[in-house]
């Protein structure tokens, strides 16, 4: 009689780091919440070919024909961290990419991009356009 293969797997537990995607969907619907639904946030993902995650931010504009505008993006591998970004502020020489090495550290990176005046002037446009349209 043959034996029984045994369960080799170790006891698995959920890893307790903030994944970044909770922290990007978070952020996409703070934005609807704070402009009245106007405009809302929106974040896909995809694979790439070498098995990392890529999560784009986006924010969308239903009154103005379903208008998507691609704030940024960041990536990842099946370990969550380190994460790959665009350097929050082009103008500035440097590399065109930072590596992120925590959730608090994506927390400030998000909190950058977020409050940039870049961003500022995205979102102020696109509520004016927006109300125009009401």
């Amino acid at each position: 009689m043959a034996s029984a293969i045994p369960d080799l797997w170790p006891d698995l537990e959920q890893s307790q780091v903030i994944p970044p995607i909770a922290i990007l969907r978070e952020q996409a619907a703070a934005l609807g919440k704070k402009t009245n639904y106007l405009l809302e946030g929106r974040v896909d993902t995809m694979t790439t070919p070498g098995g990392r995650f890529k999560h784009s931010f986006y924010v969308e504009a239903r009154a103005l024909d379903d208008y998507t505008y691609k704030l940024f993006w960041i990536e990842h591998g099946p370990d969550q961290y380190p994460v790959v970004a665009p350097r929050p502020d082009m103008a500035v020489p440097g590399p065109p990419e930072v590596g992120i090495e925590s959730e608090v550290e994506l927390l400030e990176y998000v909190r950058e991009i977020l409050n940039s005046d870049r961003t500022k002037k995205i979102i102020g446009s696109l509520l004016a356009q927006v109300k125009a349209t009401t």
